[in-house]
């Protein structure tokens, strides 16, 4: 946990574009079990703050739903609403500690005014336009790269892929990994390389 900061800002700051738009991408930390965690994040404030939310679940379009939500709150200056927000996503993450993983389909309500969240089929293929992963994917990558990219991930190698821009780096590597299914990657997976790891590329 000591190295999320290092994750949730994997650039200069100093460097950064100070456009007021946000961004969101994702990072995921494995454990010595191989369980993913995923880090949800949101850039705000030309990349002065940054939002994130830590989960075992890869929900995608909920979490990057409820970012945009914390972020609108904060853009609007309603901090009271903001923390209202906060404690009842740590309270309804309480709760789930002892009930089941929520089955596709079902509701999964988070206490925020007239807000509810549908657990996504964790036994299908993402869709487009709904699954903003492949969506991006399809939109920045051409067809002959998109399957070299597939071959190098069938045959194992090491991949790096580059972008300028975070949001659209992160879509891409979870798009690609997706279009594994019901296949997944078993070896090293750092959609965000943070200056500090860059050893694994060599």
């Amino acid at each position: 946990l000591q190295t999320i900061p290092k994750f949730c800002f994997p650039f200069d700051v100093e460097r950064c574009d100070s456009s007021p738009v946000g961004q969101n991408f994702t990072f995921v930390l494995t454990d010595i079990d191989s369980k993913q965690r995923f880090g949800f994040c949101r850039l705000t404030q030309g990349c002065r703050v940054c939002i994130c939310l830590l989960s075992y679940l890869p929900w995608f379009e909920i979490y990057y739903k409820l970012l945009n939500t914390l972020a609108d709150y904060l853009s609007k200056q309603q901090v009271r609403w903001y923390f209202v927000c906060i404690n009842d996503l740590q309270l309804y993450a309480l709760v789930c500690l002892t009930c089941d993983l929520p089955s596709s389909f079902s509701c999964m309500f988070v206490f925020l005014q007239h807000s509810y969240f549908i657990a996504p089929d964790i036994n299908g293929l993402p869709t487009i336009p709904e699954s903003r992963n492949l969506t991006e994917y399809f939109v920045a990558v051409d067809i002959n790269n998109m399957l070299q990219l597939y071959a190098s991930m069938l045959h194992e190698r090491r991949i790096i892929i580059t972008s300028s821009k975070l949001s659209t780096l992160t879509a891409c590597v979870h798009g690609a990994a997706a279009l594994l299914f019901p296949m997944y990657w078993q070896h090293i997976f750092i959609p965000v390389l943070p200056p500090h790891l860059l050893d694994y590329c060599w």
